[in-house]
């Protein structure tokens, strides 16, 4: 679970990172989280550099990347990605939202609950499952 981040978003940002290569090193993906909750399609919360790393891995994949949510969303216009604005009132369905923001976590989470039913999750906790199946 994502923990509450006021001034280590830094160290909780690295480990993330650190988390995900060895993943990588290892020749493994974040696909299981998805097959084996059985989410088909996604939307990405913050293109940042994790945003994009995250869409990157998933494109082509089984997983649909639906579209991604930014505060930045005009800014990056032109992006094969359909992008929406953090501030819409409302976003089209998908099965889960990953949020790859570490700062503001859980105040991300509160607002995407009023704008739909989907499943949300951190990309902490979707590495963190990956290595944890990784490990048996």
């Amino acid at each position: 679970m994502q923990p509450a981040v006021s001034g280590k978003r830094f160290e909780v940002g690295f480990h993330i990172l650190n988390q995900w290569l060895c993943l990588r090193q290892n020749g493994k993906t974040l696909l299981p989280f998805f097959e084996d909750n059985l989410i088909e399609n996604i939307a990405i919360y913050g293109m940042g550099a994790l945003g994009e790393r995250l869409y990157c891995e998933l494109k082509g994949s089984k997983v649909l990347v639906k579209y991604g949510v930014d505060r930045m969303a005009a800014s990056k216009a032109g992006t094969e990605l359909k992008l929406y604005h953090s501030d819409e009132s409302s976003i089209p369905d998908s099965d889960a939202i990953v949020v790859t923001p570490v700062q503001d976590y859980w105040e991300i989470v509160r607002i995407l609950e009023r704008k739909t039913g989907a499943a949300i999750v951190s990309l902490a906790d979707v590495i963190d499952y990956c290595i944890d199946r990784e490990r048996g």
